[in-house]
């Protein structure tokens, strides 16, 4: 498995498509419906993308998608070029992520990014593929049973095209995207996602890609954005998270799966990180 799906699968996304509407005429949807990475996707005719004073309008074509990694004030406005009966479909939905390490891969993505529909990309492009987008916009139409699950997980395509997106342009000078690819840290990671429960420490994970133990905790925090050790406690954070909600283990079973030595510091650092208590996740 490749590094990126090897990331993408830990960091475990989860993509809903919550918006779906037809306007013609002129019209103003205003596009911060959640405060958390979203998207919009243009199914049919055009629009006008606005984010105040601070940057210039960007038109959207039918098949065009934009993708913010932060929130950002904007709104979708009607093109002053069309006809008054000229109709635009919006899908708008919004990118989860069950793992806490999300915060350090959106951090260091560009605040939005824009993929242009493609007929025919090229390895590397920038756009994304009109198979996928006609795919959405298909199952948008249809309202078939399954239909909005469909459109979720077709959607998840649209991160992962924008990933491809930052690492073909070279937008990302740091943080997990650059981090993965590193022959010097790569590795390591990857050894680290495998066996999170593995008795880790600075040193051992050094001793993975041959670096003295302050070579590689320097290069770890100055790439990732967090040392080593936080890492490795927010990744057994998510595991035993999962543990919890998804198998029915014990608190004290989870403790062990993050590395705690007591129940209650576990309790305290998972209430701190997932902003609730273990025993009632366990219970719900």
């Amino acid at each position: 498995m490749d590094e990126l799906s090897a990331l993408m699968r830990h960091l475990r996304l989860q993509t809903r498509v919550f918006h779906q509407s037809t306007h013609c005429g002129q019209w103003v949807v205003d596009g911060e419906y959640e405060r958390k990475a979203m998207f919009h996707l243009v199914a049919s005719g055009r629009c006008v993308m606005h984010y105040g004073e601070a940057a210039d309008d960007v038109i959207l074509q039918a098949g065009d998608a934009v993708l913010f990694n932060r929130p950002q004030d904007h709104c979708l406005i009607a093109s002053l070029d069309d006809a008054s009966d000229a109709t635009t479909l919006l899908l708008c939905g919004y990118f989860e992520f069950e793992s806490p390490l999300a915060e350090i891969l959106l951090a260091s993505l560009p605040a939005q990014m824009l993929l242009r529909r493609e007929p025919n990309p090229r390895r590397g492009s920038s756009g994304a593929p009109a198979a996928l987008l006609q795919l959405i916009i298909a199952e948008a139409e249809s309202g078939a049973p399954g239909a909005v699950v469909l459109m979720d997980k077709l959607a998840d395509a649209l991160f992962m095209y924008a990933l491809r997106q930052c690492l073909a342009a070279g937008t990302v000078k740091q943080g997990l995207l650059t981090a993965i690819s590193d022959p010097h840290l790569g590795p390591a990671l990857l050894a680290l996602h495998h066996a999170p429960q593995q008795s880790w420490t600075v040193a051992t994970l050094a001793d993975t890609v041959h670096l003295s133990r302050a070579a590689f905790a320097r290069r770890f925090a100055r790439s990732v954005g967090t040392s080593p050790m936080e890492y490795v406690t927010a990744l057994r954070m998510q595991q035993a998270h999962a543990a919890l909600a998804e198998r029915g283990v014990s608190v004290a079973e989870a403790a062990v799966i993050a590395g705690y030595a007591t129940e209650a510091a576990f309790s305290r650092a998972f209430k701190r990180i997932h902003g609730g208590s273990p025993g009632a996740l366990r219970t719900s």
